[in-house]
């Protein structure tokens, strides 16, 4: 756990090894503090809590190597906050002191009374389970749902608890004794309840997208709010006064809905992707919403207009570059944003925007003047450096692009998508220079060897191909892997080429006469390898969440790093060799001292 220091937040909370941490993680679900004064946050890495009229950082909430990305709405009463871990367990989080407790398993949904004294918590087994949140005891277990329950919640006077199942039924129970109340019939299993503030009225959001008002006494509907089955719709909640209900959805939207009537009241537009979470300020005055944009807006209920946004956070990190003099790391995201951090003080200097999906690969070229970036909108960007502008946008692939890399001249830039082709493009011009046919299967991964002399890609059909990177013609297919190969890289010195694939093994070849080396086996998929550039240590990484480092001439292990808590997809080295760069589906980029590493994870 990580209370607030005078370091900046990018030091908070780092695992060991570490020296800097580029975003905060992809965000889960939010929650306003009792009084109003703070927003927690929950990522892949931990919690947040922002001060909401300054928008900063005030406290990393950081629970180690089991949270991923909570989805599941957060419950905050007094000074005890409770969230749930990517493995299923439950943290009640004392928001003075820092202290943390685990209890339960097997956990989906959790909420905590009002007063704070008692915790539920449900899950795959069908049951539901009442404990004392200050000493962790369980209290009683109660038992009716016939499948799975998603989602609980009290009513504000904490004499009910209302539970949702996938059974298609939310039920009533007394929160003393455990005693079954009622039983609400719906269409579809249940996701998200919540209680207006009289207690009178329940909210229900179903998997297709429905959202029903139910009078909680004659236990009737009393109106569907929204039944577009194509709308995520997130989280929900009632104002303090009982009067709205905020909604998210995949359409990028905010929408308040008149809780009496049922009708759409007011829609927020500014996020720029699906909307996962929306709280009340408890003066009802603020309306805060968390998107899969990275973005955490504040919107003024009396106005109708957006008063502030928290950034930083970031998701699916897809891959880091350093520029060639180490001064910036570069780095593609989920988020379709493009980003570079000054190495030195770790803030974000630039962002550029344009790509429309998922960015797959950044690479600088040789002199640093170029930078270029590939996106699953089938297109290649490149960037000026100098002004921060698009050069030139390179057509040709005819499905997503997944790899690039510069030759070492920088004159050409190589690609490799789902189309099974491997691309040569002229960087001074943008035109297409050669198409390299030969794969059966998407391309992963392509590396030019140090001369510039040889392009090797790699492939989801279990082969990686040489060419000749002057003319295009093939050199020769090297085979040994049982599923996709998808990295490949060269030795600063071309003496080997190593590659990695989802059958655990990473692979040693001569990529002079085209003879395999030697085989090594890993724990699991590896989706990236690199080379140290003094050659002497081999980092690899992929879906088991640890970093591998190993040495290239015997292949033995030297250190497995813990740090990231979902697949890594990136790693870079700086040009001098000192650090080097992971990035990951968790939405952070972390920074690590390589000589820190060695010595600590042997």
């Amino acid at each position: 756990m990580d209370l607030q220091t005078p370091q900046p937040y990018t030091q908070w909370g780092l695992p060991s090894g570490a020296i800097a941490r580029l975003g905060k993680g992809a965000i889960g679900s939010i929650r306003y503090s009792p009084d109003g004064t703070q927003l927690a946050v929950t990522c892949s890495m931990g919690i947040w809590l922002y001060d909401v009229h300054t928008c900063t950082e005030v406290a990393f909430l950081r629970p180690g190597q089991n949270h991923g990305t909570p989805s599941l709405p957060l419950s905050w009463g007094g000074t005890t906050l409770v969230d749930v871990n990517a493995d299923n367990t439950i943290s009640l989080w004392n928001t003075h002191t820092g202290e943390r407790r685990i209890t339960a398993e097997d956990v989906w949904a959790v909420a905590l009374s009002p007063d704070g004294t008692t915790l539920v918590s449900a899950g795959w087994d069908k049951t539901i389970r009442f404990w004392d949140s200050r000493t962790g005891r369980l209290l009683f277990t109660v038992i009716g749902h016939t499948e799975a329950v998603n989602a609980l919640a009290f009513s504000p006077d904490g004499k009910t608890l209302a539970s949702g199942s996938e059974d298609q039924t939310i039920r009533l129970w007394d929160a003393h004794n455990g005693r079954h109340l009622s039983t609400l019939e719906h269409t579809d299993w249940i996701e998200t309840l919540a209680y207006s503030p009289n207690g009178m009225i329940l909210v229900s959001r179903s998997r297709n997208g429905t959202l029903c008002l139910w009078d909680v006494t004659t236990g009737k509907k009393r109106a569907t709010l929204a039944t577009d089955l194509s709308r995520f719709v997130g989280h929900l909640g009632f104002s303090p006064d009982g009067t709205l209900i905020a909604s998210g959805g995949s359409g990028h939207t905010v929408r308040l809905w008149n809780a009496d009537t049922g009708t759409e009241a007011a829609t927020f537009t500014g996020h720029e992707d699906v909307v996962w979470a929306t709280a009340f300020s408890p003066d009802g005055t603020t309306l805060a919403s968390a998107g899969e944009d990275s973005t955490i807006r504040f919107w003024d209920l009396t106005g109708g207009t957006e008063k502030a946004v928290i950034t930083g956070h970031l998701e699916w990190v897809s891959s880091v570059a350093f520029s060639p003099d180490g001064s910036l790391l570069a780095g593609g995201s989920n988020d379709k944003t493009l980003r570079l951090w000054d190495t030195q003080t770790y803030t974000e200097s630039m962002a550029f925007d344009g790509h429309l999906k998922f960015i797959d690969q950044v690479a600088f070229s040789p002199d640093g003047t170029t930078l270029a970036s590939a996106s699953r909108d089938d297109r290649i960007f490149l960037w000026d450096m100098n002004t921060g502008t698009d050069r030139a946008i390179l057509r040709g692939h005819t499905e997503m692009t997944r790899t690039l890399a510069f030759a070492p001249n920088g004159t050409t830039l190589a690609s490799g998508g789902d189309d099974n082709t491997v691309r040569l493009w002229d960087v001074d011009t943008g035109n297409q220079l050669a198409v390299l046919t030969g794969h059966t299967s998407r391309v992963d991964t392509v590396a030019f060897s140090p001369d510039g002399r040889t392009l090797a890609s790699a492939s989801a059909d279990e082969t990686i191909r040489l060419w000749n990177a002057d003319t295009g013609h093939y050199l020769a297919v090297l085979k040994g892997h049982t599923t996709m190969v998808e990295a490949v890289a060269f030795s600063p010195d071309g003496r080997l080429l190593v590659s990695g694939s989802s059958d655990e093994t990473i692979r040693f070849w001569d990529p002079h006469n085209c003879q395999h080396l030697s085989t090594v086996p890993v724990p699991g998929h590896v989706y990236v390898l690199v080379f140290s550039p003094d050659g002497r240590t081999l980092v690899g990484a992929g879906q088991d969440e640890k970093i591998y480092l190993w040495d290239p001439v015997t292949g033995s292990q030297r250190a497995v790093i813990d740090g990231h808590v979902s697949d890594i997809d990136t790693l870079a080295f700086s040009p001098d060799g000192r650090t080097f760069a992971s990035g990951s589906a968790d939405g952070t980029i972390l920074i690590w001292d390589l000589a820190t590493v060695e010595a600590t994870y042997k």
